[in-house]
């Protein structure tokens, strides 16, 4: 809005305007003032646009003070007249008192990020707990397993904690097998059962992260070379 967000008991900036009598009013112009500036926009607006008017970098202070100048919130800034009428009240007024509601809304808008960035950091809290648990529970589970095993993501996101991220599957190098007879093909993730009419989409190349997919996770302490079974 370009003024300061306290309570506008100040002096004003134009020439001869009366302090806030309403700190619910948006402007200091006077009813008396705004008839003036609408009859002087009748005047002097003419049938030709100022092209200069036209591509200010701004036309109004605020929606409510322009409303309170127009006499309508429905003003449109494409209507000409209505587009000098605001021109020649900001100059009659280059800066507006700050209204209770503006200021409810402006400490609205600082809650709002004050929530958002403490969202964010829980949110980053709650993925390194859950990144460090994977990393521990990895180490574990390869620590003991008897097949060279790699880890790889799958091409197609999943959501998780709010964000999309790749499930990461445990795959043998060479064919393996868990159990009684379970098969567990190279290649493909240790989950998947080798006559998967849809096999997993997984990238090419391994990656040096945690095992992410638990029912992969399940089968990495049991599953031996296949010659041994």
């Amino acid at each position: 809005m370009g003024n300061d967000l306290h309570f506008a008991h100040q002096e004003p900036e134009g020439p001869g305007l009366p302090g806030p009598v309403d700190p619910d009013r948006p402007t200091r112009l006077t009813d008396e003032q705004i008839t003036e500036l609408r009859d002087r926009a009748r005047r002097e607006a003419g049938p030709f646009v100022n092209p200069a008017l036209v591509h200010a970098t701004r036309y109004f202070h605020n929606r409510d003070w322009a409303a309170a100048v127009t006499g309508t919130a429905d003003f449109s800034i494409g209507h000409w007249p209505t587009l000098y009428l605001l021109h020649i009240a900001m100059q009659a007024e280059p800066e507006p008192p700050v209204t209770r509601a503006q200021l409810a809304d402006h400490a609205a808008a600082e809650e709002r990020v004050r929530t958002a960035e403490t969202m964010r950091v829980l949110r980053e809290q709650r993925t390194a707990e859950r990144h460090r648990a994977e990393a521990d529970e990895w180490a574990v589970a390869v620590r003991g397993c008897l097949v060279k095993v790699v880890v790889r993501e799958n091409r197609h996101g999943r959501v998780r904690g709010g964000a999309r991220e790749r499930l990461r599957h445990v795959v043998p190098i060479s064919e393996a097998a868990s159990g009684r007879g379970r098969r567990h093909l190279a290649g493909r993730a240790l989950c998947e059962t080798p006559n998967r009419a849809r096999p997993l989409q997984l990238v090419d190349e391994p990656v040096d992260e945690p095992a992410t997919c638990r029912r992969c996770l399940a089968y990495v302490a049991q599953i031996r070379s296949d010659r041994a079974a």
